[in-house]
């Protein structure tokens, strides 16, 4: 739990002070370099396909394409 309140704090803080005008992958690159920092390369595959998996839901269930 710990791990994961961490990159929160970050996700936060990075988003609050944020200084630039991007797009979507902008937000995806802000987001992976917080987590990246956050995870032990031997188990990032499972954490990656963990947050891809979540990631893909949430927009599915938003915006109507959940199945």
């Amino acid at each position: 739990m710990e791990k994961f309140e961490n990159i929160l704090v970050e996700l936060r803080h990075k988003f609050i002070d944020i200084d630039y005008d991007g797009d979507l992958g902008d937000i995806g690159n802000e987001i992976g370099v917080v987590i990246g920092k956050h995870i032990e390369k031997d188990i990032m595959g499972y954490d990656i396909k963990d947050f891809n998996d979540g990631l893909k839901h949430g927009i599915s269930l938003s915006n109507g394409t959940h199945k």
